[in-house]
């Protein structure tokens, strides 16, 4: 015996609200009349029926929990909410219909509306409504960060005019109505969806609506102080130093970060790497030796 609750997926504590929403969705996703031919789709559609047979009511959940219910439409019985019966003169083909038992009627009703069927009997699909579709796309840290808008083309040649939010994460979907799939007759349009992938930066990483980066100073400017030039995501600027940084002190530039639909942005923290010359002349070795002799301290102190 199938587990009902893994078919409509849900869990064991779902409400009855729950299963009856999944098996809703199930049921109109799988339903045969809006996916003629396709019999992986029809055995999905039998199998929802059939799970919310088993749990889709307070009672027959309760027995079934208690281990005694038996396979849904044993025997031919055919369950409360589904069954199949040869139509007689439409060339053996199978058509559908229901019975109440605790769901909505006018739940099938729509369904057959959709798909064209004069009633409980089943028919010829004549309206429907589209396939969704789902397209993948790349965009640019800075276009992620920022906002920016973008031209995609989709199968056909059709072009469709892309508005990335600021902050947007990868994995976020954006849902243009009427955009997928066309519908059957006078069924409505599908929707598309445009899933974002965010490109990895050489400069930035995201940290929630901040971001972070790296500069390199000389050890004179980590001793005395100075400017540094920075990458932010408006471009570059001159960033000051104070003096007596370490490698690894982060310097904060307020309202450099990722952007938001209230047009508020995060910071940008900027960590400094002291970058030591490559050879140290004689003099400078001198003059180091003197000052640490006179100026002794330990690098645990400065923690």
């Amino acid at each position: 015996m199938k587990d009902p609750y893994t078919i409509l997926g849900v869990s064991k504590t779902a409400t009855q609200d729950e299963i009856k929403n999944a098996y809703r969705s199930l049921a109109k996703k799988n339903h045969p009349d809006l996916n003629p031919g396709n019999k992986e789709r029809e055995a999905k559609f039998k199998d929802a029926a059939q799970a919310y047979e088993q749990i889709g009511s307070p009672e027959a959940r309760a027995k079934f929990d208690r281990g005694e219910t038996e396979e849904a439409f044993a025997g031919g019985r055919g369950g409360p909410y589904y069954h199949e019966a040869k139509a007689g003169g439409d060339g053996g083909r199978y058509t559908y219909s229901y019975g109440g038992g605790g769901m909505d009627d006018d739940f099938f009703e729509n369904l057959f509306r959709q798909s064209g069927a004069g009633g409980r009997g089943g028919g010829r699909r004549e309206h429907g409504p589209g396939e969704d579709q789902l397209y993948q796309m790349e965009v640019e840290f800075r276009d992620a960060a920022l906002g920016a808008e973008r031209e995609i083309a989709l199968p056909g040649g059709k072009k469709l005019q892309i508005k990335i939010p600021a902050g947007v994460e990868s994995g976020a979907r954006l849902r243009f109505k009427g955009q997928g799939g066309p519908g059957l007759g006078q069924g409505a349009a599908g929707d598309a969806f445009v899933e974002i992938h965010v490109r990895p930066s050489s400069q930035f990483t995201r940290k929630g609506r901040d971001v972070e980066s790296e500069a390199s100073i000389t050890v004179y400017d980590a001793l005395l102080g100075g400017e540094v030039e920075v990458p932010t995501l408006d471009g570059n600027i001159s960033l000051k130093v104070p003096p007596g940084v370490s490698s690894g002190s982060k310097l904060r530039i307020r309202g450099k970060g990722i952007g938001s639909k209230t047009g508020e942005r995060g910071d940008q923290l900027v960590a400094l790497r002291i970058v030591m010359p490559k050879s140290i002349p004689p003099e400078m070795k001198q003059m180091l030796a003197e000052w640490k002799e006179k100026h002794p301290y330990s690098a645990k102190e400065t923690k």
